[in-house]
């Protein structure tokens, strides 16, 4: 009998402990708007304990109770991880791809040619500049004004290189751009002494746009101005927001 007693007080006090080192965490999965996400997975942070939504959107899972956070995952949805709370834990989840605006500082390097005896040596300066946009699901469009910065290399240098454009998601981090536009050519014919700044030309934009963290974006690229004769090339690259 003594035995019998013993076996069902170890019984007891081994639930008693299990009980003591887990808990039970509930809440519930929605979209942005607060509708439900049925389906979608609560799991423990690093852990094997898991659940599926049910229907109107809520969950409870038994977990270790040394948990500290819980991730909750959707399809389509950028997943979200909670801090485990004694109340009801509400994950908010956001679509992973939306139209963001981005608006970026670029600056870098400019050519322009200069004529010698029928020679082309290209001259260097610099250029400052403004990008922005938005960045859809798959397609968007973009806008970017560049100035040359030295003026004794340009005689009108407000006049800045404006071009329009459309950009493609190419990965989820990346999204590729191309546009075409209006500038001004600038150079000198040196064997002349000649001027031939501020000449009508056509430019032309190819690039990529990073997602470096959810607010911050990043872009490299090339802009080509020319009259088909001549030619000027900014290389730039920038950092911006994103909203």
């Amino acid at each position: 009998m003594k035995k019998v007693f013993f076996m069902l007080a170890l019984v007891l006090a081994s639930t008693a402990a299990m009980a003591q080192s887990t808990r039970i965490i509930k809440g519930a999965v929605v979209d942005k708007n607060g509708n439900p996400l049925p389906g979608a997975t609560v799991e423990a942070t690093n852990g094997a304990e898991s659940t599926t939504v049910d229907a109107d959107g809520t969950f409870s899972l038994e977990v270790s109770r040394w948990l500290n956070t819980a991730t909750a995952r959707y399809a389509g949805m950028r997943k979200k991880t909670l801090e485990v709370q004694d109340g009801d834990m509400v994950f908010r989840l956001s679509p992973k791809y939306e139209m963001d605006w981005f608006l970026n500082v670029v600056s870098g390097v400019v050519t322009m040619e200069r004529y010698a005896r029928n020679t082309n040596v290209p001259n260097t300066t610099y250029s400052l500049g403004l990008m922005g946009g938005f960045l859809g699901k798959n397609w968007g469009g973009y806008t970017k004004l560049l100035w040359i910065l030295n003026s004794s290399d340009v005689s009108e240098p407000a006049v800045p290189t404006v071009t329009i454009g459309a950009t493609k998601r190419v990965f989820s981090f990346m999204h590729a751009y191309a546009g075409a536009g209006y500038g001004k050519l600038n150079g000198v014919d040196k064997e002349y002494n000649r001027d031939v700044s501020n000449k009508d030309a056509m430019a032309f934009d190819l690039g990529a746009i990073f997602r470096v963290k959810k607010h911050i974006s990043a872009n490299v690229g090339i802009s080509w101005v020319t009259d088909f004769d001549q030619a000027n090339y900014y290389f730039s690259a920038g950092v911006g927001y994103v909203f």
